[in-house]
């Protein structure tokens, strides 16, 4: 009895990425199901006494203002790294590791909370919260995944922000063993982020929770383009 709980097989990182994936995804879909909880979200936030509002702390005000441009440099940093790394010489399989690795975590950051982000938002132009008739604006609410046009630029769906915080999930690619680690950190920080956005009246909480679904499909997708570049077997512990 004893022997063969010892050994029960253990989760494949791949497994565990795909189930935090649909997991993610079937919780997006409830304010799609259920439209009225982006506005009764909303509503908690921009209708909150003002001295009990996270608007009002300083610790929003930097993640409101300085995320993007963070993550942006970032991303082109690494970018960079990885172009003089991968040019400078024959690779070692320890090089590689480091190469894969800046490669994955730039290109995924540009992809994800970058490009993709500000492809859907064109596409969806839905208006943000502050700026629609139920809380004091002239633009019409839609709710998530409808097209629209109450918005020229800039628009809500989905959070760049928030994808820049759950893209840490995506590290669970890179560190297998290390899995619960970064999922945890992802999660804690996609939500604060989340959390910020929302306070202001920028994102529905529906722009939050696609963020993670969205980032890591993309995520996924660097990562697999890279393995098959790279002919890099994973570490699937």
């Amino acid at each position: 009895m004893w022997m063969s709980l010892s050994k029960r097989p253990t989760l494949s990182n791949r497994n565990v990425f795909l189930g935090l994936f649909l997991g993610s995804l079937g919780l997006a879909l409830l304010p799609v199901l259920w439209p009225q909880l982006d506005l009764v979200v909303a509503a908690y936030f921009l209708e909150m006494d003002p001295a009990r509002s996270p608007a009002s702390s300083v610790w929003v005000d930097w993640v409101n203002e300085y995320t993007p441009n963070v993550f942006r440099v970032l991303a082109l940093g690494l970018v960079g790294v990885w172009l003089v790394m991968a040019l400078w010489r024959r690779p070692t399989p320890w090089t590689k590791r480091w190469i894969i690795s800046l490669a994955f975590v730039g290109f995924s950051l540009l992809l994800g909370p970058g490009l993709v982000t500000w492809s859907v938002k064109e596409h969806q132009l839905r208006a943000r919260p502050f700026d629609v008739v139920e809380f004091g604006g002239q633009r019409q609410f839609t709710p998530a995944l409808k097209p629209a046009q109450q918005c020229e630029d800039n628009c809500a769906f989905f959070s760049g922000h928030v994808a820049c915080g759950f893209f840490w999930c995506s590290l669970m690619l890179l560190a297998p063993r290390k899995r619960w680690y970064w999922i945890g950190c992802g999660i804690t920080t996609g939500v604060l982020i989340g959390v910020a956005r929302m306070s202001v009246g920028a994102h529905w909480l529906s722009d939050v929770i696609w963020a993670l679904p969205i980032t890591l499909a993309t995520s996924w997708l660097v990562w697999t383009v890279l393995t098959k570049l790279y002919k890099h077997a994973p570490d699937d512990a």
